[in-house]
C-alpha cells in the first residue's frame, strides 16, 4: 500500500497546521490544543508561498518542558523544532515508511508530493490503515474458506 492511499482515507480531516517562526512555546501549545493537532510545521514570517523551516509536535514542547531553565513565554519553537525533517514521498510503501518512522522515532512526518507538502501523517494514521487492511485480508479469507473471521480485541 502506498501513503496516497493513507493520505486519501483522511484528506476529510487533512489540512496542513503551521506557525510562524519565532512564536513562543505557549502560544505553539495553545494552538495545538485549540485546533486538535499533536504537530505544527513551521513556516518562515511573511513567506509567500510558505517555506517550512521545521516542524514541531508535541513530543518537542515536553522536552522543552523538562529543560532546567525552561520559559515556555520565552522559549520559542525556533529553540526545539526538528529542522532536518525527513519526509516521505506519497509514492513512498506504507511499510517501509513506518519502519523510517520507528527507527528514528518520528512520530509525525511530512508527506511530500511534487515540490509541495501534501499532508503530515503520524504513526496512528498509518498503523490505523494497516488495521483496515488486516481486517479487510481476514474477511476475504473467512469469506473464501467459508468460516467467520476471528476478531481479537486489544
Amino acid at each position: 500500500m502506498k501513503l496516497q492511499k493513507v493520505l486519501a482515507e483522511k484528506k476529510e480531516t487533512q489540512r496542513l497546521y503551521t506557525i510562524e517562526s519565532g512564536a513562543s512555546l505557549r502560544t505553539a501549545a495553545k494552538k495545538m490544543i485549540g485546533i486538535g493537532a499533536d504537530y505544527l510545521m513551521v513556516r518562515e514570517k511573511d513567506q509567500n508561498p510558505a517555506e517550512f523551516l521545521g516542524i514541531l509536535t508535541k513530543v518537542d514542547i515536553i522536552k522543552s518542558l523538562c529543560m532546567e531553565h525552561s520559559d515556555p513565554d520565552k522559549d520559542t519553537v525556533d529553540d526545539f523544532m526538528t529542522r532536518r525533517m525527513i519526509v516521505a514521498n506519497v509514492c513512498d510503501d506504507v511499510e517501509y515508511v513506518m519502519n523510517v518512522m520507528v527507527r528514528h522515532n518520528i512520530s509525525h512526518l511530512p508527506i511530500i508530493e511534487g515540490k509541495n507538502i501534501a499532508g503530515v501523517i503520524s504513526r496512528n494514521d498509518i498503523l490505523s490503515e494497516l488495521n483496515v487492511e488486516r481486517d479487510i485480508e481476514l474477511q476475504w479469507l473467512a469469506d473464501y474458506s467459508g468460516t467467520s473471521p476471528k476478531t481479537t480485541v486489544y
